[in-house]
């Protein structure tokens, strides 16, 4: 209900931050409605808001990521130096440290002016329009907001009840800004210190694999959105909770699973999330399918058709049938080697059921649930390098010499196929593609054949010869 609150007395609400380090910051609002920057935050050595229009994201991560969101402006100007009223659903850039070698400590804040916000609170949504795609104008279009009310929020109720939102990131503060990080300013933070969350879940940040997100927002905790239109974001009451005030992210009833990729010399990691809910389609979902993140190392998935890089995807209701073409990035120059596990898995069919990985570069299936894959790459981007299934693929041995002499060639080709058997009939050949779809499909009773692949897309396929 919107009850309205008035200040009879004195309302102090009291926060106290995580262990910060020196230039450590963090993202955080208010929720008192007249609270300002010279009360709560006046030993604060930094305040800074957000400036929606003055972003634009910085070209050399836009060439290394063009499929990632990218939060590294061009020249730093989108935060900017603030004093006055902290508007009630903005968050703000802070460093609660009286100057900037300060730190190694918690903090403790106490919000004192106004009295609690309370009923509706809006935040005018920022949407840049760069083009040419929409994914372009999302990835341009950051917000910094903030849990407005004296308790836990659902981000899970702010994500159904506001449209431009699909997603949440919070800023996990690991890592002290550096000159080797890419932005606009001579030392910046790293965007291997965001931890997102959608509808299907969190995902850690790659320099904190603690700092999964889960539903709760706590009081005053600040996080960003990547707008997908304008408008007008609204917190509500309904959103509220009256427990889960000590955290800043419970897993929802779904089947989850969350796998990493790291590389153990330059200690790097990622992880991504897949998640299988009736909810959720094969396809693109707002709100349970999201981008990955620009980090140095990455694994994600794609959507069946081989399209999208996606951080956190949802698939309709689990199946064992189910395959997901997964990718993978790196910006290490040398060829070095890289894991592949699981991290954690949730649901009773996923707790049932095993879960293979293939190479389809390598052409080696694991089973994740028992092994982890161990797989070298130089810098690049593998798209569909893998494939995610849950049911292993049979595969037929034997010691006939006659299909040994079987030859399929030019491998690879801009077109003809061409199967030779010398020693023993085929009956039929079936084109696969990197998901595991059928594409073509031929019955003959002959030793030679040729297949005419030209209206394929440029791709991998896999052929099996009957």
């Amino acid at each position: 209900a919107n009850a309205l609150v008035t200040n009879n007395g004195t309302i102090n609400v009291n926060v106290t931050t995580p262990t910060l380090k020196p230039r450590d910051f963090m993202m955080m609002g208010s929720p008192m409605t007249l609270e300002q920057r010279t009360g709560v935050f006046a030993n604060a050595y930094t305040f800074r808001n957000h400036v929606t229009s003055n972003f634009i994201p910085h070209p050399q991560v836009a060439i290394d990521f063009p499929g990632a969101e990218n939060f590294v402006d061009d020249n730093f100007n989108d935060f900017l130096v603030y004093t006055g009223t902290i508007n009630p659903g903005e968050g703000y850039l802070v460093r609660p440290q009286p100057n900037q070698n300060a730190g190694n400590t918690t903090y403790d804040l106490t919000y004192t002016l106004g009295t609690l916000n309370n009923g509706n609170v809006t935040y005018n949504v920022g949407y840049n329009t760069p083009g040419p795609t929409a994914a372009d104008n999302k990835n341009a279009s950051p917000n910094m907001l903030a849990n407005p009310y004296a308790s836990a929020i659902s981000a899970n109720d702010f994500i159904n009840a506001n449209a431009m939102v699909d997603e949440l990131y919070f800023w996990e503060h690991v890592l002290p800004p550096s000159s080797s990080f890419p932005g606009g300013n001579t030392a910046n933070f790293s965007m291997e210190d965001i931890s997102m969350y959608n509808l299907t879940g969190g995902t850690a940040a790659t320099n904190n694999p603690g700092s999964i997100p889960n539903e709760f927002i706590a009081t005053g905790q600040g996080f960003a959105i990547k707008a997908n239109a304008a408008g007008t974001a609204t917190f509500s009451n309904t959103m509220r909770r009256t427990d889960n005030n000590n955290t800043l992210r419970n897993p929802l009833n779904t089947d989850r699973l969350w796998l990493k990729v790291r590389n153990e010399q330059y200690e790097l990691d990622n992880t991504t999330l897949i998640g299988f809910n009736e909810q959720a389609s094969a396809g693109l979902d707002p709100g349970y399918d999201s981008r990955r993140l620009a980090t140095i190392v990455s694994l994600y998935s794609h959507l069946e058709d081989g399209s999208q890089e996606l951080g956190i995807q949802s698939r309709e209701a689990f199946d064992d049938a189910i395959k997901i073409p997964m990718g993978f990035s790196t910006l290490v120059e040398e060829t070095v080697e890289y894991t592949i596990s699981i991290t954690n898995l949730e649901g009773v069919f996923l707790n049932s059921t095993t879960v293979y990985l293939v190479d389809n570069l390598e052409n080696i299936t694991t089973n994740l649930n028992t092994e982890d894959y161990v797989f070298s790459a130089g810098k690049g981007t593998y798209d569909a390098r893998f494939t995610l299934m849950f049911q292993e693929e049979i595969v037929l041995s034997t010691q006939d010499v006659n299909l040994d002499a079987i030859t399929l060639y030019p491998n690879p080709t801009k077109g003809i196929v061409n199967i030779n058997s010398p020693n023993t009939n085929i009956i039929s050949v079936e084109i696969y593609d990197i998901t595991g779809r059928k594409i073509k499909e031929v019955s003959f009773n002959n030793n030679t054949y040729q297949i005419d692949i030209n209206p394929l897309q440029s791709s991998q396929y896999f052929v099996n010869i009957k």
